[in-house]
């Protein structure tokens, strides 16, 4: 009972506690825009690494030999 109290004082008492719902939603909407956007950016680098990898590997596979010569086992 005790740890329940204590979690209600302070998620009361955060960051968030004189946030209106509105102001809530609002920051949650935009909280989401940007995850979307992350996502999507990280989507977008994925692609151009494979597209990258791919070209390395068509074009110049040696370098990724040479690479891998160097390391070392641990």
């Amino acid at each position: 009972r005790i740890k329940t109290k204590m979690s209600k004082l302070s998620a009361l008492s955060g960051p968030y506690s004189q946030l209106t719902r509105e102001e809530l939603i609002a920051l949650l909407l935009k909280q989401e825009s940007q995850l979307s956007e992350r996502d999507k950016k990280i989507s977008e680098l994925e692609q151009y690494i494979d597209n990258l990898l791919v070209r390395v590997i068509e074009e110049s596979p040696s370098i990724l030999m040479s690479m891998s010569s160097l390391k070392k086992p641990a």
